[in-house]
């Protein structure tokens, strides 16, 4: 065999071992599995989670972290750190009925003698994060999904792939979704890799990859109880359970 003959036999070779790439063919199993996590969102009123977090922030991997929270359609919550740098930390959206602010504590020797009352985009929150802390939630997650996926189905530029079904006492599906690098800008990301549970078809996991193949997003919602009896005090900054100062300050 030529030197030339060999090169192209281990190209071919590699190239049926690659994993499967913006080839625009969509898994109908998979797509029906997506589109129904819209109808089953939609049954659900609250829930609680344990939420977990790693970001890529100014070319670094934030560490893992993890959050209690509590939510209650439309968009009502309460976080309760309990690892990584901000362990302690405690926050509650809407600060008010008044609406857009949301109220931060923390444990530090200073900052726990007040209660910050903050824009939800504002630098003290981006400053950790890639997103406005209203983006939190499984709902957002099933609008940001959805979005790209429909769209990118309507212009033929989307791969679903059923990467099958794993886990533990909680079985999730996988499903793999990649846009061409050509579309660059009109799509979220590259990659995503989405984990939907088996049991509530809701989406509790999202690894999320830029346009260089690099992760830069990994959320996890777990032990994830839907529509449990949450009540007006679990909203309340009064909560005997939580501790936000009473004096506030707006930095």
């Amino acid at each position: 065999m030529s030197t030339a003959a060999a090169i192209v036999t281990v190209m071919l070779v590699l190239g049926a071992l690659a994993p499967d790439r913006a080839s625009g063919a969509v898994d109908a199993g998979a797509l029906a599995m997506l589109e129904a996590m819209e109808p089953a969102y939609g049954r659900v009123v609250a829930y609680t989670a344990r939420f977990f977090r790693q970001e890529l922030l100014d070319g670094r991997l934030r560490p893992r972290e993890e959050a209690l929270l509590k939510f209650q359609r439309p968009n009502r919550f309460y976080l309760r750190w309990v690892s990584g740098p901000a362990k302690g930390r405690e926050m509650l959206y809407p600060a008010d009925a008044a609406g857009d602010r949301v109220l931060v504590a923390e444990p530090g020797v200073l900052t726990r003698l007040f209660t910050a009352v903050l824009h939800p985009d504002s630098p003290h929150v981006l400053k950790e994060s890639r997103h406005p802390v209203t983006d939190i939630g499984v709902g957002r997650l099933v609008e940001l999904i959805l979005d790209n996926v429909r769209r990118g189905a309507a212009a033929g530029e989307v791969g679903i792939i059923d990467r099958g079904v794993g886990g533990g006492s909680r079985p999730e599906s996988s499903v793999e979704l990649v846009f061409p690098r050509t579309a660059a800008g009109r799509y979220y990301a590259y990659r995503t890799v989405v984990g939907v549970d088996v049991g509530s078809g809701l989406p509790v996991s999202a690894r999320i990859f830029d346009w260089d193949d690099r992760m830069i997003e990994d959320y996890a919602y777990r032990n994830l109880r839907l529509n449990p009896p949450l009540t007006a005090l679990d909203f309340d900054a009064a909560n005997p359970e939580y501790r936000f100062p009473r004096w506030q300050v707006s930095p």
